[in-house]
């Protein structure tokens, strides 16, 4: 078991490392860019104008997931598509912090512990980071699933899932005290 942040983050650029992935400051090398939240939320971590835009989509599904499953065909799609928006989401915190957006990450985190499988996605550790650093055994054996997944998969050697994880370090570094 991972135990403490730095645990985290040693063991995560252990597991991806950097050459050949873009920089972690910018968006990530995925086609994040689109119509939806998850799009919104990543579009507004690089630009703090757009972060009213972003909390009024967070405002639009209170007590819910941030995207509508109905959207999708399959849940693994949706599952990967929700957990890359977490993602944004706990970044857009770090980056513009406010008491709405934080008290939002945490119910997103507490519905995903009761809602959402860690195994539903494509083995791509979006998120990781929120679940790591959030108190309590729920959110470290979810983190570690999302965790394993990557590492018994073909997940490993994708450039993308590298990149995610490398950023999940980097997330953590930068939210440690």
């Amino acid at each position: 078991m991972l135990n403490s942040p730095a645990d985290w983050i040693a063991h995560l650029r252990a597991c991806a490392p950097a050459e050949g992935l873009p920089p972690l400051e910018g968006l990530p090398p995925a086609v994040l860019q689109g119509p939806g939240i998850d799009g919104l939320l990543w579009r507004a971590t690089a630009d703090p104008a757009l972060a009213g835009e972003a909390d009024a989509a967070l405002a639009l599904r209170p007590g819910a997931s941030l995207v509508d499953q109905g959207r999708f065909r399959t849940l693994e799609v949706w599952t990967e598509c929700e957990l890359a928006a977490l993602h944004a989401l706990w970044r857009l915190c770090r980056v513009a912090p406010a008491p709405a957006r934080l008290a939002r990450l945490g119910e997103l985190r507490a519905w995903h512990l009761e809602h959402t499988q860690p195994d539903n996605a494509t083995n791509r550790p979006w998120a990781l980071h929120a679940f790591a650093a959030a108190p309590g055994p729920e959110n470290q054996l979810y983190a570690e699933t999302l965790l394993l997944n990557f590492e018994a998969s073909s997940a490993r050697t994708e450039p993308l899932s590298r990149w995610i994880l490398r950023d999940a370090a980097r997330e953590l570094e930068l939210a440690a005290p």
